[in-house]
């Protein structure tokens, strides 16, 4: 049987060989050739969640969201930044190039 973390569920091996052989008979593979990539399989989807699933944009509520924008634009006062003015912030002239 295939190595998996102790706290995952127990696993029959005769279901794995029910998976082993159903996969093989979709993929026109050997048992043999699909054994290993359902191991790899159960053994990524029984580890902890990547970092890329626990990263702020997956997890913030909007008020953090907006809490973080507003630190990030803060942070950028004191860098004395032009500032547009409303006529080149303009529909006509942001998109007169165009056509």
């Amino acid at each position: 049987m295939s190595q998996f973390p102790q706290d995952a569920p127990k696993i029959d091996d005769r279901e794995i060989r029910e998976v082993v052989d159903m996969l093989s008979k979709i993929s026109s593979r050997s048992p043999e050739e699909v054994k290993p990539y359902l191991d790899e399989l159960l053994s990524r989807l029984s580890r902890e969640p990547s970092t890329h699933d626990r990263h702020f944009f997956n997890t913030a509520t909007d008020d953090e969201w907006l809490a973080s924008f507003k630190e990030w634009s803060q942070s950028h006062k004191s860098q004395n930044l032009p500032v547009l003015s409303d006529e080149a912030m303009s529909r006509d002239n942001i998109y007169n190039q165009r056509g």
